[in-house]
């Protein structure tokens, strides 16, 4: 018969730890649960999870464009107009 892997992990933060059992207490879930899945969902500072077609511009994800690629003076002409209501192109 195999022994079970007893597996233990000791938190020395008082609020971790209180905070653990605050959200098992609310959830419904062990203390162990909801360690688990914060720390399946955290991504550390700096790095991108999967996100699809999304690229990073600067501190923000954006979808690419397809088509042609646009000048920031034509981009704010386009703008202007629309501001102004002359949009007879």
């Amino acid at each position: 018969m195999r022994r079970t892997e007893h597996v233990q992990f000791n938190v020395r933060s008082a609020f971790a730890r209180e905070r653990a059992h605050e959200l098992a207490k609310s959830t419904g879930m062990t203390v162990v649960q909801v360690v688990e899945d914060a720390l399946r969902g955290y991504v550390p500072p700096g790095s991108v999870g999967a996100t699809g077609r999304l690229v990073r511009r600067g501190p923000i994800l954006v979808m690419p464009a397809d088509g042609a690629k646009i000048s920031q003076a034509a981009a704010d002409e386009a703008l202007n107009r629309v501001r102004e209501g002359d949009m007879d192109d």
